[in-house]
Order: structure tokens, then C-alpha cells, then sequence
């Protein structure tokens, strides 16, 4: 496909051909179905059903189709809750947003890819304009923000399909009695990573050694060029702005009339030069300007293709015989809605991830040599838009390969094949743009290609497919799969009887004491032996067989050697000396407890169930880590004590049900199904503890000049930091700072800070308030310096000049940030309140010396006071504009003499809900590791177990708790439904 052709997709795959898929396996791999790019079937290409996130959408579907993808999108979350801003996807790549209502950052389709950084910024008469709300859905991320003056900004962020094209639609309301200026910040710096530019966990973002230089063209377009590649990324507007250019972007600006409104279009094309080389002449970026300007002309068609084809390719993963996958995925209907949500948005998670621009036909533009690895025509890679965006980890492949073998049963046997033809020790993952293994080392790398491997076998039926011999290896499937099952006879240390696993960082990499002889992964070893045994004594070799079997009841008494009763339903590990250290972790629990659940007492397992409910389980997610484990805290979210991997959860709910907990299992994951409401799955979810009033924002909140923050405190704990404790704080920031924070840490140091021309200056105390008694505080800005005052005394002061930067569109919350909401104050808070001016240090004292709570709230510069009076409720009134607004994690208590009640903020009292973690911990916004709940769906709670010979189920007379269907699923060429209702499971 030309990668300058802007015709409709259909157009285009009118033009090419059926290729039936090719059988024969081989290094440069098969093309598994050329489909890839064939017209999609008109008759699933309607638009999705309107309907609620958790309602009638995801049971009113007809029979036979799923629910349309606009009952799977997340809720309206303000900006509070986002710690990790969303991201669209179009089966090329991915973009992520960014904190401002119309920011990209990571822009990232193969192999095109930016710096990282914010571009596409908004700005209202000059000042960005931060997200107030997002939502996201598979093919749009939508933004809505309001101004201090009331000006409401909405943007729609979408992907051409299939194509590296940024479209986003700008909707700007003026209500005010002047005209303002909207302005676009374009920007980005995009480069082409082709080989031999290296893709792994890291992409090849360009650094330094790039140069971007920006270019008018025509007077309608901007185009940016990159020195160190061939790239060129082409913007164009609807209606024309005004466009100025500077040395590496330009400014588009748009004027709206007062009273009115404006609706905005733009277009980024990202492609290369004709020569193949970095920009020399305009003429060269011919096609990459012609593809822009024929887009923006028919914006509308391109921006509605992109949902319909999206829904058209949703639609496709449930079709038979469609025209894009080699297999087709089970309908689930049941009036339970909870379950029926996270079934689908489990498969949608994944489909975010798949990528049809690593195929053959994409190797020129890739840079791949001619000779060599040609690529995949599909694959699921496991992360995106920042990192892993090319790359397949093995372990994670494994944790939604029922699905994949289900849905593309063709690229499973490809995907595998390739993988055995590769040394699985020389790494983690396949980059598929190179081919080649990237990464260490992982431990788990022999249990997730054998899982993967079977799990195709076992739901394709294609059991002569272990016989084929793979190239260049000299061995067939089968004997590959009994190397893998004993490779960890190689690993055990001289003297011992357990493999040794490595360090912290061939395992789970932060926990230090997770190492060596670890329970999870010698579990595996035995549950290995056991399915290759299985498969050999199926196949006719009973020597084999039995081999495989005696050493898999030897290494389980070794492996159950590693429980200790003593440490309350955990495993130890082992190291090489013989010394045990216990680790609280949920992998023992969520590998070995799974794998080996055959073999443990029903002691052992209610040990193990209490341990994942009182230490492991929070919410509506879990920790990875115990809070009580020795290592704890650890902060990074997948394998820590702040949350987990995405696979985790489901997984210790798989675990609950081998252990014969059903109603366990359906319990927890109608409650994992929760955390859908904030979109995707990612590649972990961090427990965000919410605690704070927070106060819409309005425009007497951003005083213009001098301000004063003041409230009563009785501080119960300070944090190490003295930012860390937000005591009343309405701060932003990115690219520039804006808004005020009074707040406290460090042993009691009192700071305050205000945004001054885009920058926040600070002035501090070395005074301390103690964690006990109540005092007031106060900080001022008068245009000409800033103070703290503590219990009516000046305690610091600065010089500092500047006009206030407001924080438009951001909340003021007391006791927390609204920006980072583990900024917590602990303690109590009472008379919160903001002035519109700098109050003299005699009225400071005043209010400090007061006998009444009212002194001071007759000042017409009074902006906000929270008295916090109602002394119950989950509620209370803004005494400035009689609003009222949330309590979210505080309790009622005494405020000081005469002042009646007061709020007091603790993390007990704080509910904890999970959000997509944020990307400072190295967690992807994208990630397939979610699809381990449809997995779970189908195997535990449906039952359903082939095992290449005949479709089974498990405890098929065990109830599930559940009335539901699965329907569409193959066997053999024949489909079945599975029926869960008060008896137990039934196939037909």
C-alpha cells in the first residue's frame, strides 16, 4: 500500500487481492491471511448501539453480535482522577494525550515515532487550557475544559485507520462580551526509527542529535522536517488560521466572536520523503503534503471512517468467516452486566494492541534488509504508546493466548513457530520490526511459550502440528515443548533439587528478596512435565510419558517443600545456601497455588485464600505485594504494594476457582470489572486513595493579583516532604505553572507557593508546627513579595513579583492536590479559606485571635470559606456561593474552642479505587495483559478445557452462580454453546 494513498480504506482494499493462508512454517514467516487489508463486510459495519456504560448495551445486543463499542468506553473522569492520560489507537500505533485539552505526546506508529514530549498544545488568548474531564473509547479520546471566564473548550482525538494521520475536531463556546484568540501549538518531533534503529521495551525516540526545522508551504500548510531521518510531518487547518512559523514549529490562531462559536479541524500527516533521505527540498515531501491537504478537504469522511472501520473490525472479531481473522471469538449473553463488561473489554484491550503495519508489505518503509526477516502480516504486541510498542514479551502473550488461539488460531501457529526458532534465553520478548530477541532474561520465559504453545494446540485441535519439524532447529513442536518442560534441569545449582531463577531482575525486578529458588516458576516446571507427558501419552510414546511423570512427582515434593505453614498461606524462596526468606507476593499464589492446586490440602488452601483476601485484595483491584511483606513499601505499581500487573487479579480469581471457590471467583471478578469505568486495560492499575473536598473551579477562585490562603490545622502526621502534604492547594503544571498551594511536611515546615508568570515561587518556614493542637495558618502574595504566617506571626518571608498564573480548569481541594492526589494531608482542617487580595498582618492576626468563626467572612474579597459546620454527612456547603460539595476520605470531628466541627483527613478514612498507573512508574497506558480475564471467562468460568482431541469442561457440575450463554464456540470445525445456569454447565 502506498503510504501516501488517502483514498478510503474500502477503496483501497477493493483493489487488492485473497491470499489463502499458507501452511508451511518457516523463518521468513508465512502470510497468515492477507485478509489483513481486505475490505471489511458492509453488514457489521453499522454504528455502534447508544447505549450506558454498564446497562442495557451490554445485554441488549442481538443475538449472536457483541455489544457495540460505544457501551465500551470509559465514564467522563475528571482530571483528579487521571494520573495516566489516555490514548487512541488504529492498529498502525497509538498516541497518548497529554494534561492540556488537546495535547499529543508518544506518538508512536512504526516506525514513526516523537520525541515523547507535549505538542498540539491549546491555548485561550495565550494561557494552555488543562483538560477539566477525559473520556476514552477505542477510536477517540475526548476532552472537555472551562475557563476562568467561562469559555468551554471540547476536542475529539482520533487516528486515520490504518493510517499515520492525527485527526482532532475543536469545538471553542465564547459566552463572554469579547472576541478571543484560540491558538495551536504545532510542534511535534517526529522522526523515522527504520532499522537499524533499535525497537525494544525502549522505542527509538529522537534525541539531541535531531534538528526539526519548520517550514511554511503554500501559505495553507506547515510542514516540520527531521535532520536525522527522512520524516516529515505535515499539518493542515479548517478554517485557514493565521500561521506563524518558527524555527522547529508554528502557531495556528483562530479568532472567535464574542457570543459565539467555533468549530476547528486539523490534520497531522506523518510520512517520509520521496529520496528516502532527510528534507532537502519541499518537492520532496510532495506526498506526505498531498495526503494532508486531501484529508483536511474531507475531513469529515476521514474523521467518521475512523470509528465506523474500528467498529467494523470489532464487529469482525466475533464474525465467522469474516474477512480480517483466521478464527472468531464466543458471544457472551447474561443479564449480568458486570461480567459481560469485563469479558469484552478484556478482548477489546487486546485488539488496542494489534498491529497490521509489521507485515512484509510495511518491510521497506521499516528498513528491513532485503534478505532476512520479513515479518508477520498480524501481530499483538504487548504495550503501547510509550513503551513495547513493537515487541511481544512472551510472558504476557501467555496470559491472553486462549483468546488469540480463538480468535487468530493462523498468527498463534506462526507467532509460535517463530518463537521456537528463536533463543528464548537470550531474552524477554520478539521485536517484530527487526525479528530479533530483545531484552534479558525472563524466568517465567519457559512456562509462557510451553502455555502459549499448548493453549493453541489445545483450541485449534491441531495436534499435527507437533510434528512438524521446525527449520533450522532439526526438531519437531513436540520435542521443543519436552525441552522447555525439563530446561530446568540445567538450572539447579550443584547440591540442590530446585531450579535456580536468577536475580531480582531476571523475576520480578524491584522485590530484591523475590529470587533464586522461587515456588512460582518450579511449579510451572512440574505442571509442564505434566502436560508434555500428557502429550506424549497421547501421541503413543508411554516411555517418554512416563519419564516426563516421574520426574514431575519428584520435583512437586521438592516444590510443596517450599510452603511453610508458619507464614500464613505464603511460599518461601530459596536461596542457593539453603536459607528461606517468605515474600507476601500474589505470583506464588497466582502460579504455584494455580498450577499445583491438585496437590495442596484444604488447609494449605485456606491459608493461601486468606492471605490474597486480608493482604492482597483492595477494592475493586489488589496489591501485587503485601503491605506486610519485609520489602514493603514498593512503589512500582505492577509487581508492588500500589497496585498490580493487570493479569494479576485475574489470575488470583482463576486461582479461587482451582481451588473450588467459585462463588469467590465470580464475585471477585464482578468486582475487578469496576475498574473499567476509567477505560482499557493497561499494563497495571495503581490504588488511588481519594481524599479531599474539592471545589469547582470558578473564576473568583484565580485572583488576577494579590491573594491570601488561610485555614486552621491540627496536623496529626507530616509526610518526609514538605510538598507532599497539601493543606489547600489549586496547582497545576506542565508547560507552565499556574495556581497557589498552602501546605506542610518535613517535620512541620510550612509552604507557600504561587504560580508568578508560568513559574511557581515559593517561600518556606524553618518553623515547625507540631502533630498536635490546632493553629492557623496563613500565606500572602502582595505583587511585591510573599509571607507565611503561623498562629498570626510572620514565620517566613521573599521577595517575589509577577502576575498570578491562574490554574484555569483545575479544582481547589482541601487536603490533597488536585493534581497528584498523594499529596495528602493528614490531620484535621477547619475555616479553609481564599481572599482576593493580601490581607494585613493585623487582620491575620485577627482571624487568629478570634473568638468567633465569622470573623473575616464579611470581607468582600472573600472568595471561598469552607466553615465545615454540618459536623455529618458526606457532604458539606461552600459558604461563598452556598454550593455544595463531596467529602471523599475524611471523618467529623471537633474543630478548636467555639469553632464547631472540622474535617479530619486520614488515609483509613480515604476508599482506595483503582486507576490506569501512572507512566512515571514505566507502566504502559496500552497493554494486552488484560485479556487474562476473557481468558479466565472461558476456562473457569464457562469450564472450557480442550485438549486437542475433544472440547471439555471443567467441574462442568459445579454451579457458577451465573446465568449466562457463550456461544460461537469451535471445535474442529464445529460450534458449540456453553450453557452456565443452576445445574452446572452444559455444551451443545
Amino acid at each position: 500500500m502506498p503510504l501516501g494513498d488517502v483514498r478510503q480504506p474500502r477503496e483501497r482494499h477493493r483493489e487488492m487481492r485473497h491470499t489463502a493462508p499458507r501452511q508451511s512454517i518457516g523463518v521468513n514467516m508465512p502470510e497468515i491471511n492477507r485478509r489483513s487489508f481486505i475490505a471489511r463486510s458492509a453488514a457489521v459495519g453499522a454504528a455502534a448501539f447508544a447505549t450506558p456504560m454498564f446497562g442495557e448495551g451490554l445485554a441488549a445486543a442481538a443475538p449472536g453480535r457483541p455489544p457495540g463499542l460505544d457501551a465500551l468506553t470509559s465514564a467522563w473522569l475528571p482530571r483528579r482522577e487521571v494520573v495516566h492520560w489516555p490514548a487512541v489507537s488504529n492498529f498502525w500505533g497509538a498516541v497518548g494525550t497529554g494534561g492540556n485539552v488537546l495535547a499529543i505526546r508518544n506518538f508512536t506508529l512504526a516506525p514513526y515515532l516523537d520525541d515523547g514530549g507535549d505538542s498540539c498544545v491549546l491555548s485561550i488568548d495565550g494561557v494552555p487550557v488543562p483538560t477539566g474531564s477525559a473520556r476514552w473509547s477505542a477510536h477517540e479520546i475526548t476532552r472537555k475544559a472551562a475557563t476562568a471566564s467561562g469559555v468551554e473548550v471540547y476536542t475529539a482525538t482520533r487516528l486515520a485507520f490504518e493510517r499515520n494521520t492525527l485527526l482532532q475536531r475543536i469545538t471553542v463556546s465564547n459566552p463572554t462580551a469579547t472576541s478571543l484568540v484560540v491558538s495551536v501549538e504545532a510542534n511535534p518531533r517526529i522522526a523515522r526509527g527504520a532499522m537499524p534503529a533499535t525497537w525494544a521495551w525502549d522505542p527509538p525516540r529522537p534525541g539531541g542529535d535531531h534538528t526539526f526545522t519548520a517550514r511554511q508551504v503554500s501559505g495553507a500548510n506547515l510542514l516540520i522536517s527531521d535532520s536525522g531521518s527522512s520524516a516529515v510531518t505535515a499539518f493542515a487547518f479548517a478554517p485557514a488560521p493565521t500561521l506563524a512559523v518558527g524555527p522547529t514549529g508554528g502557531t495556528a490562531r483562530w479568532s472567535v466572536a464574542a457570543g459565539q462559536s467555533m468549530t476547528i479541524d486539523t490534520v497531522m500527516e506523518v510520512g517520509q520523503t520521496s529520496t528516502g533521505a532527510p528534507l532537502v527540498d519541499i518537492t520532496d515531501a510532495t506526498e506526505t503534503l498531498a495526503a494532508c491537504n486531501a484529508t483536511i478537504r474531507r475531513f469529515q469522511a476521514t474523521f467518521s471512517a475512523a470509528a465506523e472501520e474500528w467498529r467494523s473490525r470489532w464487529y469482525e472479531a466475533f464474525t465467522p468467516d469474516n474477512g480480517h481473522y483466521s478464527g472468531f471469538l464466543p458471544v457472551l449473553r447474561t443479564d449480568e452486566t458486570d461480567i459481560a463488561r469485563l469479558y469484552y473489554m478484556a478482548i477489546l484491550s487486546v485488539l488496542v494492541c494489534e498491529r497490521t503495519n509489521l507485515s512484509p508489505a510495511f518491510s521497506d518503509v521499516l528498513g528491513r534488509p532485503s534478505e532476512g526477516f520479513r515479518g508477520l502480516d498480524r501481530v499483538y504486541v504487548t504495550g503501547s504508546p510509550e513503551w513495547a510498542s513493537t515487541v511481544s514479551y512472551f510472558w504476557d502473550t501467555s496470559y491472553c493466548s486462549v483468546i488469540l488461539a480463538m480468535l487468530d488460531p493462523q498468527m498463534m501457529k506462526a507467532k509460535t513457530a517463530y518463537w521456537i526458532t528463536k533463543d528464548i534465553y537470550a531474552g524477554y520478548a520478539i521485536d517484530w520490526v527487526s525479528g530479533n530477541t530483545v531484552g534479558p532474561w525472563y524466568s517465567a520465559n519457559d512456562l509462557s511459550v510451553f502455555t502459549t504453545t499448548l493453549n493453541y494446540v489445545n483450541h485449534s485441535g491441531n495436534l499435527a502440528f507437533l510434528d512438524t519439524t521446525i527449520p533450522g532447529t532439526g526438531k519437531t513442536v513436540q520435542e521443543h515443548l519436552r525441552s522447555i518442560a525439563t530446561h530446568w534441569e540445567s538450572l539447579v545449582p550443584q547440591g540442590q533439587s530446585l531450579a535456580d531463577y536468577g536475580e531480582n531482575h531476571n523475576l520480578l525486578e524491584v522485590l530484591p528478596k523475590y529470587t533464586h529458588q522461587v515456588a512460582s516458576f518450579n511449579a510451572g516446571n512440574v505442571w509442564m512435565m505434566e502436560q508434555a507427558a500428557d502429550l506424549h501419552r497421547r501421541t503413543g510414546d508411554q516411555a517418554a510419558a512416563n519419564d516426563l511423570t516421574d520426574k514431575a512427582d519428584h520435583l512437586r515434593r521438592e516444590v510443596l517443600a517450599l510452603y511453610d505453614p508458619e507464614n500464613n498461606g505464603v511460599w518461601n524462596c530459596r536461596n542457593n545456601d539453603g536459607a528461606t526468606v517468605a515474600v507476601r507476593t500474589v505470583l506464588d499464589f497466582a502460579i504455584a497455588g494455580r498450577l499445583l492446586a491438585p496437590s495442596l490440602s484444604e488447609e494449605q488452601k485456606a491459608a493461601m485464600k486468606r492471605f490474597a483476601a486480608t493482604e492482597l485484595l483492595v477494592g475493586d483491584w489488589m496489591r501485587a505485594l503485601s503491605l506486610s511483606d519485609s520489602q514493603a513499601p514498593v512503589s512500582r505499581t505492577d509487581h508492588g504494594t500500589t497496585g498490580a500487573y493487570d493479569s494479576w487479579p485475574a489470575l488470583t480469581a482463576q486461582t479461587f476457582a482451582r481451588f473450588g471457590d467459585y462463588p469467590k471467583l465470580l464475585a471477585q471478578l464482578k468486582g475487578f470489572a469496576g475498574v473499567t469505568r476509567r477505560g482499557p486495560f493497561s499494563q497495571s492499575h495503581q490504588l488511588l486513595q481519594i481524599v479531599g473536598v474539592s471545589v469547582a473551579d470558578r473564576p473568583a477562585l484565580n485572583p488576577a493579583g494579590a491573594v491570601t490562603v488561610s485555614a486552621w490545622i491540627c496536623p496529626s502526621q507530616w509526610p518526609t516532604e514538605v510538598w507532599q502534604g497539601s493543606i489547600l492547594a489549586k496547582d497545576s503544571w506542565g508547560n507552565r505553572d499556574g495556581g497557589y498551594v498552602l501546605r506542610g511536611g518535613a517535620g512541620g515546615e510550612i509552604s507557600f507557593v504561587v504560580a508568578l508568570d508560568g513559574r511557581f515561587t515559593e517561600v518556606r518556614t524553618t518553623a515547625t508546627i507540631p502533630t498536635s493542637g490546632w493553629h492557623h495558618v496563613a500565606g500572602v502574595y502582595d505583587g511585591e513579595g510573599m509571607q507565611i504566617f503561623i498562629d498570626g506571626v510572620v514565620r517566613a518571608t521573599r521577595s517575589a513579583t509577577g502576575t498570578p498564573t491562574p490554574s484555569t480548569g483545575t479544582h481547589l481541594v482541601v487536603g490533597n492536590c488536585p493534581s497528584d492526589l498523594s499529596r495528602r494531608f493528614t490531620g484535621s482542617v477547619d475555616e479553609a479559606r481564599v481572599y482576593a487580595r493580601a490581607l494585613s498582618a493585623a487582620e491575620i492576626h485577627a482571624q487568629y485571635a478570634a473568638t468567633s468563626p465569622t470573623t473575616g467572612a464579611d470581607d468582600s474579597s472573600l472568595a471561598l470559606r469552607l466553615p465545615f459546620d454540618e459536623g455529618q454527612g458526606t457532604t458539606t456547603t461552600e459558604a461563598v456561593t452556598d454550593q455544595e460539595f463531596d467529602v471523599d476520605g475524611a471523618t467529623w470531628g471537633s474543630g478548636r474552642d467555639g469553632f464547631g466541627a472540622a474535617l479530619t483527613f486520614s488515609e483509613e478514612a480515604g476508599s482506595f479505587h483503582a486507576v490506569i498507573a501512572s507512566p512515571s512508574g514505566l507502566q504502559c497506558f496500552n497493554n494486552l495483559a488484560g485479556g487474562a480475564f476473557a481468558d479466565v471467562i472461558i476456562t473457569d468460568l464457562f469450564g472450557y478445557t480442550p485438549d486437542g482431541t475433544t472440547a471439555e469442561l471443567r467441574d462442568a457440575t459445579t454451579p457458577r452462580g451465573i446465568n449466562a450463554t457463550l456461544s460461537g464456540v469451535v471445535f474442529n470445525g464445529r460450534r458449540h454453546s456453553i450453557t452456565s445456569g443452576p445445574e452446572g454447565l452444559s455444551l451443545t
